[in-house]
């Protein structure tokens, strides 16, 4: 990793002569001629030709820049997630957050989920920082662990993993973003399954003239991250970017452990040991960790923007990206009373009580590595047919053909000795071809055919050394599997009157599962799965009121589906204690029924007042359960065992005070219930797990002169993992502790291509599990080069 830094470095400064030169030759060709841009309030200021900016001249919010020399119209926005067709999202009736490149760069963002954090109707679970392999966001309350219920796109291709469907955050630059567009409700009327709790569209940055950037930055743990990029646009037909992503962290103890005691003979006396609880409020001892979590992402994206001819242009990306994770030295917090000696082996005596610790392993202290690699192509087209029909090509691969972590046997030590490799490598094809089509000036159609299917093998090997991944020896067990979705969707946006408008729609849906197989063991024989099918219809219709030009209110109901991914069908194993976890492929798609009623008031110049009530009610819920048909009670199943609702209320509110003072706020409430389950009645009227019942986000952005500074707030409640809500215990390893937390971040760019930033995250330092203990108050600074 530090040869990897090193290159990263070289990288640097390879690129930054090259840089400068490209700055200086293009201000050469430079021209002194200055455009018209309008900004709010009819307001104009000059701009230089070149760059499109208004010019520095004092402290003033940025204008909207014109589309073309001499265009004197301001910017229209435009979102594309909600209706598959460019819109400004005042004329969608949906409840739609756009992020922006500008909303990032005021804050201390350093993956894609934590950008999203402080959209209303969204839980993002990232608990140890960079090396957190499990990170996932959901909406609207709909939960996700080894499944997703809320659809990832980058411009517009899923990024979801072929194994569980859960979305690859990690490949993804943050400072290749253009914008993320969030929109929240069912969508499976026109993105089938997947897209129970909404969509998220990240839309990466397509230069327009030359453009290059370079980023160092510097955070707390040995955190590094280092970004280069360079684009251009040639012939006013052809844009080009590539970018380099390098981001790596020393880490700390993330994982701990803990053992039980017991009464029994006498053994070696023993302090150090740390009382505590599980999170059922079992009494338990922390006795040491696993070492610092060590990890490191490195991505490659590139970007090809064609415009063909008129009304024909074409988009091709590509994303590489390259994870790994590790630990470091373990610690025993355990030391021998009598010569402080440390203690890892044996049994242990906890000081003079009768309590003891039996059969204690070097093993015990070990945690295995990790790496993951995915490959992210995409390839769109449009292309205008007539002034009134236009045509969409998309074509796409998710493939991830390194996905494995290893794990010490009992014997093992820190040098080497047995283990075990899991290993999944996946992939997930997708396609589209849409038709867009205008009638008259009241109706758009839009219609489509849309292309998935998922393949996932997952197998078990015996290792001779846990610390090498290549010291393969026996296959031990293996499952796999495929789906496929069929999907074809018709949708009709009318506008009926200035003030009303409705979007209708439909999607039928064929899901597939097929090439089903496990092997519980090595040398029991490999059972064959039968392949099955379900179709799925789901339509949804949307209405948009708006009496006046600072009010509007919107409702929308609607069908879902979420169809169960590879994991939840094939994947069967047996844990080191003996306990099996089955895979179903009888399992069906899960469904709900969603609707929701908002409201948008603007009463006053720069005010903004949202606000959304939403209601879903799902069945053939997938949950994990008891298999009843193992009388030994160590078997759980996945199963469609429950009915559940989900209801929340979203709040949100916007105010620029002054022209460089903006706020912001937003409240949301969610009650995730269990209704019911055949399974278990004992947990109706349950909390679901991964869903905490409060979030609240506020804060403020203020720029002046040369400063921009951002400061946030961030409360959750907290959030139950057990369908039974017995892990009600907090402060302790493995609960979902609520928290508040205080963010800033302070910009200083003293001169136009050139800026510094300091920021410290968890200001209060607030101390709290995530289920890993989180890194408490940290702090980053980075300088950055932008021409």
């Amino acid at each position: 990793m530090r040869t990897r830094r090193l290159c990263g470095i070289m990288g640097i400064g390879l690129l930054l002569g090259v840089w400068l030169g490209g700055i200086q030759g293009a201000k050469a060709q430079e021209s002194s001629e200055t455009i018209r841009i309008v900004g709010e309030g009819g307001e104009e200021k000059a701009s230089d030709t070149q760059t499109g900016e208004a010019t520095p001249t004092e402290a003033t919010p940025e204008k909207p820049q014109a589309k073309k020399e001499g265009d004197t119209q301001a910017l229209e926005k435009i979102v594309v997630t909600a209706t598959k067709t460019p819109r400004n999202p005042d004329d969608i009736p949906a409840s739609i957050t756009v992020v922006t490149s500008k909303d990032i760069e005021q804050q201390n963002i350093q993956t894609v989920d934590q950008a999203l954090k402080q959209v209303p109707g969204t839980t993002v679970r990232r608990g140890k920082g960079l090396g957190d392999t499990l990170a996932n966001v959901n909406l609207r309350g709909f939960p996700s662990s080894n499944q997703t219920r809320t659809l990832a796109l980058l411009d517009g291709q899923t990024i979801a993993s072929g194994y569980t469907n859960s979305a690859y955050w990690a490949g993804i630059p943050v400072d290749d973003i253009d914008r993320i567009e969030v929109v929240r409700g069912p969508f499976s009327a026109l993105y089938g399954g997947n897209a129970m709790g909404g969509v998220i569209n990240i839309i990466t940055k397509t230069p327009k003239k030359l453009e290059m950037a370079a980023n160092v930055g510097y955070g707390r743990y040995d955190y590094w991250n280092y970004y280069l990029s360079a684009g251009n646009r040639f012939w006013d037909k052809l844009s080009l970017k590539a970018s380099y992503t390098y981001q790596y962290t020393s880490g700390y103890p993330t994982n701990l452990v803990q053992r039980t005691a017991s009464t029994g003979a006498s053994a070696t006396r023993v302090t150090g040991f740390i009382p505590t609880t599980t999170t059922t409020n079992t009494p338990t001892y922390r006795i040491g960790d696993t070492g610092d979590n060590s990890s490191y992402t490195s991505t490659v994206a590139t970007k090809l923007s064609w415009d063909i001819a008129d009304g024909h242009k074409l988009d091709f990306n590509v994303q590489m990206n390259w994870n790994e994770y590790g630990y470091g030295q373990w610690h025993t917090y355990l030391r021998n009373l009598a010569n402080g000696s440390p203690v890892a082996t044996g049994t242990a005596r906890l000081g003079d009580s009768a309590l003891r610790f039996s059969t204690l392993r070097e093993s015990n202290f070990l945690s295995g590595d990790g790496r993951e690699h995915a490959v992210i192509y995409n390839l769109n087209s449009e292309h205008r047919l007539t002034e009134s029909t236009n045509l969409k090509l998309r074509g796409g691969l998710m493939n991830q053909p390194h996905n494995w972590y290893t794990s010490a046997g009992t014997t093992a030590f820190r040098g080497g000795g047995p283990g075990e490799l899991n290993s999944t490598p996946s992939k997930l094809w997708s396609g589209e071809v849409q038709i867009e089509q205008a009638l008259g000036t009241r109706h758009a159609l839009t219609g489509g055919v849309a292309i998935q299917a998922d393949e996932a093998n997952s197998k078990v090997y015996q290792l001779e050394n846990w610390r090498n991944p290549d010291s393969k020896l026996d296959l031990t067990s293996q499952s796999g599997g495929r789906d496929f979705i069929l999907g074809f969707y018709l949708q009709d946006e009318i506008t009926w009157h200035p003030m009303f408008s409705t979007v209708v729609g439909a999607r039928l849906d064929r899901w597939k599962t097929y090439d089903g197989m496990f092997q519980l063991a090595q040398g029991t024989p490999i059972e064959h799965l039968k392949a099955r099918e379900e179709v799925s219809f789901n339509p949804k219709a949307a209405f948009l009121f708006r009496p006046y030009d600072w009010m509007s209110w919107r409702a929308s109901v609607g069908t879902t589906f979420r169809p169960p991914n590879v994991y939840e069908l094939y994947r069967t194993w047996r844990s080191s204690t003996g306990s099996i976890y089955k895979g179903n492929p009888k399992l069906s798609p899960e469904k709900a029924v969603s609707w929701e009623l908002g409201t948008t008031l603007k009463p006053f110049t720069g005010n903004v007042i949202t606000a959304t009530f939403f209601d879903n009610h799902i069945s053939d819920l997938i949950y994990r359960v008891d298999d009843k048909t193992d009388p030994t009670g160590r078997t759980s199943i996945y199963k469609n065992s429950a009915r559940a609702r989900i209801m929340g209320l979203e709040v949100e509110m916007t105010q620029q005070v002054f022209s460089w003072l903006n706020l912001f706020g937003n409240l949301t409430m969610v009650d995730a219930r269990i209704l019911k389950d055949d399974y278990d009645p004992e947990i109706r009227g349950k909390k679901i797990a991964y869903v905490p019942r409060q979030q609240i986000n506020f804060g403020f952005n203020a720029k002046y002169w040369i400063f921009n500074y951002n400061m946030s707030g961030r409360y959750v409640s907290k959030m139950t993992v057990r369908d039974d809500n017995a892990d009600w215990v907090n402060g302790v390893y493995g609960s979902y502790d609520p928290f508040f937390t205080l963010d800033a971040k302070l910009t200083v760019t003293p001169v136009k291509y050139f800026n510094v930033s300091f920021s410290v995250d968890n200001m209060l330092n607030r101390q709290y599990y995530y289920y890993y203990p989180t890194p408490g108050r940290t702090f980053w600074v980075q300088a950055g080069l932008k021409y």
